[in-house]
């Protein structure tokens, strides 16, 4: 009888204890209607920094809104980091499947890694490299591409 007594609190224990340690107060609405106004304030200023704190907060908060999500792939596209804006807009895309601006913004964002591989590639491979010449030319096309306009992000 002790033994299952000692075998239920072995069991039961670290479990509870698991359970108290992600009891965390969740944020009221106040709280998240502030959180808000800082991250779009932040945002219209360019404050990539303040805004991406702000916005994860939010994804954590409240998480089956898309457009916190596609506010952090903005802001990450913006400052460069494309394996996370891809995440992010991803992440919008699961959210709302029919957004066209999230979709756009991920082609972009896709088409600047692809740019920056065969860009790598032309400083690894020969100039008489056929595939080379190719690589050329699928840079200049996109930066003509990207130099007409199309490019330009799709907001709010």
């Amino acid at each position: 009888m002790r033994l299952r007594h000692y075998l239920f609190l072995i069991v039961i224990f670290p479990l509870a204890a698991c359970n108290l340690q992600n009891l965390q107060p969740s944020p009221n609405s106040s709280d998240i209607i502030e959180v808000q106004i800082r991250a779009n304030e932040a945002y219209e200023k360019e404050d990539w920094k303040t805004a991406e704190t702000e916005y994860k907060y939010l994804t954590q908060h409240f998480s089956g809104d898309a457009e916190p999500w596609f506010r952090l792939g903005n802001i990450y596209a913006r400052t460069d980091h494309l394996d996370a804006a891809v995440i992010a807009y991803r992440e919008a895309l699961v959210r709302d499947p029919k957004n066209s601006k999230t979709w756009h913004n991920l082609g972009i964002v896709q088409l600047r890694q692809a740019t920056n591989t065969f860009i790598e590639m032309l400083q690894y491979t020969k100039e008489d490299d056929p595939l080379n010449k190719r690589a050329k030319h699928v840079v200049n096309s996109v930066s003509d591409l990207m130099a007409s306009g199309f490019e330009a992000s799709a907001d709010e």
